[in-house]
């Protein structure tokens, strides 16, 4: 008899050494410090260990909370081969009126259309000649917008490493994001607003650039209407020369007019600097109203950073924005303000005039890798993002480079300039290295984002929750305290109750436990405050099916068979009901897992596996545990 269990101990030992295995390198993580933590992270072996542990939801971990919306009014408007004035403003009252009455977009669209008699093919020739064409057309766009824009922030989160990050569809353009053990809300927002739209645009000489400067001076002069509207706003501004930038732009948010503050940043009277002479209307508003904008700074022109809101308000002005159409350039900034003199508290966006076109886009790029610059080069030691580009992309390349060596080519991600290096030689093969980050997280992110792929509309954040790591503790710490007041007044239960037989039982449901855990582990779930409400039911399921054999056993008993064949009998009874009980459960399980999202689908992986390591305890573990007590001892009672 003893030779007939091996098989079942061999199983048991099995088993009992994978569970060990499983759930090693997550007691080893919980254990570790920062400092382990952070030495794993340079030896590149952290990612390896948090591949295998079980790791912690965002109500348990804290992180971050977000709901995303597509902006289709965007789309349609990117969707149009042309655009005018009238189809702006057609899309404009549109997008107010949705938001206002809270109805679909292009629904709306549709509708002022058809009000307005505009013939939409003018603008949507590729979609269709008729209206019902080009609506349905747009539709299918808007659908396929908000799928794609699912992938993609899938994909990038991936790369990024969030533990089992929720991302799901909410409505018919809405996205709910959830990140578990991120704190980083800035770096989460960008990755996953960004459009990643990369550009490469020839800077324009500096002769045409000086050009179209003196251009702009002379229109802005010549516009009496504004210049009036100057003086006016100047006389005021004095009355309250206190009053800063912020606190002005806000009060006058509603006004269309610029006031010179906005212009000029903050304006002293002769009392507060005594080496101004800005004493009146006409010495506050200069002759040249665009270049009195410009610093010179290394290498380029500047705005300083206090201007920036009125810099760009200016290039808004109808008369800048067509002549910059008509001579088929465009003024873009860095991306970021930066100190031209040492702790110097005054920064400078970097300004750039372009060609109207790029020369090639992101969509050529193959390959984006974020490292540290190799030694012996002008980026040693310092992030930078490697590029490789497609047949098609190296070919533009090498003739872009090839025929403007000595030029300047600004490198564009989203309509800002991250740099513009000259061009030295003509680079063959599609290789190119974009420079200038902050830190090695911020080359990664933009790595992450051109390899997964631009978004097809941009995305906006309407609602934004964190939960501090404070408050998912506590959520630990009263879900372990749960588990474990539920397990010790079970334990205690069937040992009171049962006696011998409870012991084994509560041997089991150890057991139980233990290889719920290893089974998690493995999967690599991610477990939160359902996942451990779920692990607390699948206590009391697996008591259940020990129950019902136990009884089963007692009743054997108490027909006079021996404790050998009450057990035998016991367990061939008890076996089709603990089957037929617990299999509606999983049905249920599985219900749950298919059409629940995020903590919904985590109770149901805890309950599905719970029930069928569950139902193998008590059937597998807890016979051979009686049969080889029963076989090593000649009995004629039964402690049960």
């Amino acid at each position: 008899m003893q030779k007939s269990l091996t098989p079942r101990y061999i199983v048991i030992a099995i088993i009992f050494a994978w569970a060990v295995y499983a759930l090693l390198p997550t007691w080893q993580y919980q254990n570790m410090s920062d400092r382990e933590r952070e030495e794993l992270r340079t030896l590149g072996e952290l990612e390896k260990t948090e591949s295998r542990i079980i790791r912690q939801g965002l109500d348990l971990k804290g992180g971050m909370y977000i709901l995303l919306e597509t902006d289709i009014p965007l789309l349609v408007s990117n969707l149009a081969s042309m655009k005018d004035d009238r189809l702006e403003s057609l899309i404009e009252e549109s997008k107010k009126i949705s938001i206002a009455q809270k109805q679909d977009f292009i629904s709306v669209f549709e509708g002022k259309v058809r009000d307005d008699g505009i013939k939409l093919s003018r603008y949507y020739h590729e979609y269709g000649a008729s209206l019902d064409q080009i609506i349905s057309s747009l539709n299918e766009e808007a659908n396929d917008a908000i799928n794609r824009v699912l992938e993609i922030l899938q994909n990038r989160v991936d790369q990024f490493g969030v533990s089992e990050p929720t991302i799901q569809k909410q409505g018919k353009h809405r996205i709910v994001v959830e990140l578990a053990g991120i704190q980083d809300s800035e770096r989460a927002r960008s990755l996953l607003q960004s459009t990643a739209l990369l550009e490469f645009y020839l800077v324009k000489n500096i002769s045409v650039t000086n050009e179209i400067i003196a251009q702009l001076d002379n229109i802005l002069k010549d516009d009496e209407i504004y210049v009036n509207t100057i003086k006016k706003e100047a006389e005021d501004l004095i009355e309250t020369n206190n009053q800063n930038l912020e606190e002005l732009v806000e009060t006058k948010s509603t006004d269309e007019s610029t006031t010179v503050s906005e212009l000029f940043g903050d304006v002293q009277t002769s009392e507060d600097n005594p080496n101004t002479s800005q004493n009146s209307t006409e010495d506050i508003f200069p002759e040249t109203p665009f270049s009195s904008f410009l610093s010179a700074i290394p290498g380029d022109m500047g705005i300083e950073e206090k201007n920036l809101y009125a810099f760009k308000k200016l290039l808004n002005n109808d008369k800048v924005k067509s002549t910059l159409k008509n001579t088929n350039g465009q003024f873009l900034l860095s991306q970021q303000a930066e100190a031209i003199v040492t702790n110097s508290p005054e920064k400078y966006y970097r300004l750039y005039y372009l060609e109207k076109e790029p020369e090639l886009t992101g969509g050529i790029v193959e390959e984006a890798r974020a490292d540290l610059g190799s030694l012996g080069g002008g980026s040693a030691g310092q992030p930078v993002v490697s590029l490789s580009m497609n047949s098609e992309g190296s070919r533009t390349w090498s003739r872009v480079t090839g025929a403007n060596i000595g030029e300047r080519i600004a490198i564009v991600l989203d309509k800002k300039v991250h740099m513009a290096p000259s061009i030295r030689e003509k680079i063959p093969g599609g290789r190119t290295q974009i420079e200038g980050f902050a830190n090695l997280n911020e080359a990664k992110d933009l790595a992450i984002i051109l390899r997964a792929g631009a978004l097809p509309a941009p995305v906006n954040i309407i609602d934004e929750r964190t939960v501090g790591p404070s408050l998912g503790a506590d959520s630990i710490s009263q879900g372990t305290q749960a588990v474990l007041i539920g397990l010790v007044s079970v334990l205690f239960f069937m040992l009171i109750y049962y006696k011998l037989a409870g012991t084994v039982a509560d041997f089991a449901l150890v057991w139980n436990i233990l290889l719920v855990l290893a089974v998690l582990a493995s999967l690599q779930a991610t477990l939160t405050l359902p996942g451990i409400a779920g692990l607390i039911l699948t206590v009391g399921m697996s008591i259940d099916a020990n129950v019902i054999i136990f009884e089963r056993i007692r009743e054997e008993l108490r027909k006079g068979k021996t404790p050998k064949a009450a057990i035998d009998s016991g367990y061939d009874r008890a076996l089709t009901t603990i089957i037929d009980a617990n299999v509606t459960t999983l049905i249920a399980s599985l219900v749950l897992y298919q059409f629940g999202t995020g903590p919904i689908k985590g109770f149901a992986t805890v309950l599905f596996w719970g029930i069928l390591i569950s139902m193998f305890t008590a059937v597998f573990i807890t016979r051979t545990i009686f049969n080889a007590y029963v076989n090593s001892k000649s009995l004629t009672k039964l402690s049960i």
